[in-house]
């Protein structure tokens, strides 16, 4: 079992030798390359495909959109390229029986928290840069609330040009994956993976704390591994937080506030965690409906919370009689690490 001071020295070497970047390769065989598309016979391309059948691809491709706001643009002077989404297409790689997720794992997760986890991908959409495509610098967006990163895979194709660029804390990193494929005879992928959002630390001691507790001037008066945690982290140049995290079963939301007791007098009509997330401008980091328009926050565990620190607040729940409603919560440290900007030249 890793102690928490091991996984704070942990933190503090992999974001300063390691940046919320890794890239490398992986052989694949010709039968592996083999893209499908449409429904002609002339939809399809592997690793020697002809500039001719590059071009067809191209054609069969939407206009390629960006994220903005929540909200798909299409703006071809910030974004030129082609699009297709994952259930326009099939390749017959299969990236689960790879080594790229280990990798991916090791070098940017496995620095943070407990060994044994694991990640998942999900083919999301094939992007095609033709001759004069560009994407300008800009972060990705997460397309859903488990989300902490992104990998991008490219396929053995002869190009040239195309080089990702990643920038991060000052710093510049280009993945020039024309560069690397092309010191391989065999069919190889190139990959690229990162990531940004918000690490959440669960406390190692207990602190008396009330309504009135203010979370700013608690998180200077922390002890121990709690206040090495936060001094590791600022001396590397990163912001933090103390949050109160409240969680049933509608979801999770992060306040900076302590609710303790009874929340208002007014019956609360749906989910609680809607409640929180409008009266006391909450982050919400899970929810169980599908149909919300509310962003779900970008973090990922890396110590659980001791609970330790008992908060429990109590509402008048909405049903055809009044009841009284429940729900819990802890404090938890989370660290902001910015996300990794990337464009395409």
């Amino acid at each position: 079992m890793t102690t928490v001071n091991e996984k704070i020295a942990n933190l503090k070497t992999a974001i300063v030798k390691s940046p919320p970047i890794c890239s490398g390769t992986y052989q694949i065989s010709p039968d592996d390359s083999v893209l499908a598309y449409g429904m002609q016979e002339d939809g399809s391309a592997h690793c020697e495909a002809t500039p001719e059948q590059l071009d067809i691809l191209f054609e069969a491709c939407q206009k390629a959109t960006f994220g903005r706001n929540q909200e798909d643009v299409l703006d071809e002077t910030y974004r030129k390229a082609g699009q297709m989404g994952a259930k326009d297409f099939t390749i017959r790689f299969n990236l689960e029986k790879s080594r790229i997720l280990k990798g991916v794992y090791t070098h940017l997760l496995e620095g943070f928290g407990e060994t044994g986890k694991r990640i998942d991908a999900e083919l999301y959409k094939l992007n095609v840069y033709g001759k004069g495509s560009f994407f300008k610098a800009h972060k990705d967006t997460p397309r859903g609330e488990n989300m902490f990163g992104s990998l991008v895979i490219v396929f053995p194709s002869t190009h040239v040009g195309g080089a990702l660029l990643l920038r991060h804390d000052g710093k510049e990193e280009e993945f020039n994956s024309a560069h690397i494929l092309s010191s391989f005879d065999t069919p190889t992928v190139a990959y690229v993976a990162f990531y940004g959002g918000i690490l959440r630390f669960g406390l190692v001691y207990k602190y008396p704390v009330n309504e009135k507790t203010s979370l700013s001037k608690l998180k200077s008066s922390l002890k121990g591994a709690d206040a090495l945690l936060v001094r590791a982290s600022e001396q590397l140049g990163l912001q933090t937080a103390l949050k109160a995290v409240y969680s049933d079963n509608d979801g999770e939301i992060m306040l900076d506030t302590i609710l303790l007791g009874s929340i208002g007098h007014e019956q609360v009509e749906g989910s609680i965690i809607d409640m929180l997330h409008q009266d006391f401008d909450g982050e919400i980091l899970e929810h169980d409906r599908d149909d919300r328009d509310t962003e779900i926050a970008d973090v990922t565990w890396v110590t659980q919370m001791s609970k330790l620190i008992d908060l429990e607040a109590t509402y008048l729940a909405y049903g055809n009689e009044p009841s009284i409603g429940y729900i819990y919560g802890d404090l938890a440290l989370m660290v902001y690490v910015p996300e990794a900007d990337d464009s395409d030249d």
